[in-house]
């Protein structure tokens, strides 16, 4: 395996730290080179020598760091599939334990969807964007969170580039960026959230299951639960046992696994000739402007948004449930309304109701000439 550092580079990383804390930012990588190599040409060759030395150092401390991770990632594995499983179980159960369809429809569940600030060789996932969605198939969308989150501060320095060529291509929220960092207020209002679906009569201290998709580009559920166990550690340091537990802090489930459960008790049988599995259905008509962020609306990209993605999961879910049960659907709530100008909008809020002379909106012939034969509500 070839070795991570280089005199050059080390020459090149402490060129930009001075940078930085000049106050400077520093250019992409490629111009940065340029910069730096004359300067680096222009060293003695005993200079050059004592940043090689620095190198070998690293390399040796970077092994010895790899061999000794080496048991904690087998150990994480284990975990992390023992979750999984009973992450199935607690889902098989819950359907289990719903005895009919009034009670399924008036159910609460809450999706969640998180951009994280990454870097993919060091395993390192801090979130970037916090999105929840509280939903249920008789009122579709119910309360919505959404969060953009700093790491100016604390980012890892020998991250930054990686980072950054993460976030370029699928957030573009980059850990330079100056984003709300009160982690503690962050992590306690995200939490409020989670548990406003717990039953009155539950004394559970555990938090409910919140819902991600398994995996898509750049994101999976692995992903989503290290990202917040990184917040968890960083508001609570002194409390590393927490997260290092069998039990989980955040229960993550399947996505997928709770929209088949979904069709499952609402008795759907879908055509033999249909190909689509329910990670297709989900990941379905996600383009689009108008359900994302000001952050990411402005720029252009609404469906890299967090927010956009937990909309449009639920409403690809309800729209697909009522084209074979005839689920009762309402626009704004269900499925977006179509506005005037092309874009898309959904009422995130049910405390905040919106009449049709409010919103002055179109809804397009394709969705309103679905009338399905009988209508649940």
């Amino acid at each position: 395996m070839a070795s991570k550092y280089n005199g050059f580079l080390i020459f090149v990383n402490n060129y930009k730290k001075k940078e930085i804390e000049n106050g400077k930012k520093p250019p992409h990588f490629k111009a940065l080179i340029n910069i730096v190599t004359p300067m680096w040409n222009e060293l003695t060759a005993e200079e050059k020598n004592n940043y090689k030395k620095i190198a070998v150092e690293l390399n040796s401390n970077e092994k010895k760091k790899k061999d000794a991770q080496q048991p904690k990632q087998i150990i994480d594995m284990h975990k992390n599939s023992s979750n999984f499983y009973e992450m199935q179980r607690f889902i098989t159960k819950l359907f289990r334990s719903i005895s009919n369809k009034n009670e399924l429809l008036n159910k609460n569940f809450i999706l969640v969807h998180i951009n994280s600030h990454t870097h993919y060789g060091e395993h390192y996932y801090f979130p970037a964007e916090i999105a929840a969605l509280e939903f249920n198939l008789k009122d579709g969308a119910k309360h919505t969170y959404h969060q953009i989150i700093g790491l100016s501060k604390i980012y890892p320095r020998g991250y930054a580039g990686g980072m950054r060529e993460y976030s370029d291509k699928f957030h573009r929220i980059s850990c330079w960026e100056p984003h709300p960092d009160d982690y503690e207020k962050i992590l306690s209002e995200f939490v409020k959230f989670i548990e406003k679906v717990k039953d009155a009569e539950d004394t559970c201290e555990d938090l409910p299951y919140i819902y991600t998709i398994e995996t898509e580009i750049g994101h999976n559920m692995m992903q989503t639960k290290q990202s917040l166990d990184q917040l968890y550690r960083t508001v609570y340091p002194e409390n590393p046992e927490a997260v290092k537990n069998t039990k989980p802090i955040f229960n993550i489930g399947s996505l997928e696994r709770l929209f088949n459960e979904l069709m499952n008790k609402m008795e759907i049988e879908r055509p033999i000739t249909s190909s689509k599995t329910a990670h297709d259905i989900l990941e379905s008509d996600m383009y689009g402007s108008g359900l994302g962020c000001m952050y990411h609306e402005v720029r252009d990209i609404a469906f890299k948004c967090s927010k956009a993605r937990v909309l449009q999961w639920m409403s690809n879910m309800c729209l697909f449930i009522h084209k074979y049960s005839g689920l009762h659907i309402r626009p704004g709530k269900h499925m977006a309304i179509q506005l005037k100008n092309g874009s898309k909008m959904m009422i995130e809020n049910e405390d905040v109701p919106l009449s049709k002379f409010n919103l002055k909106y179109e809804i397009s012939q394709s969705t309103t000439t679905q009338k399905p034969n009988n209508h649940l509500s």
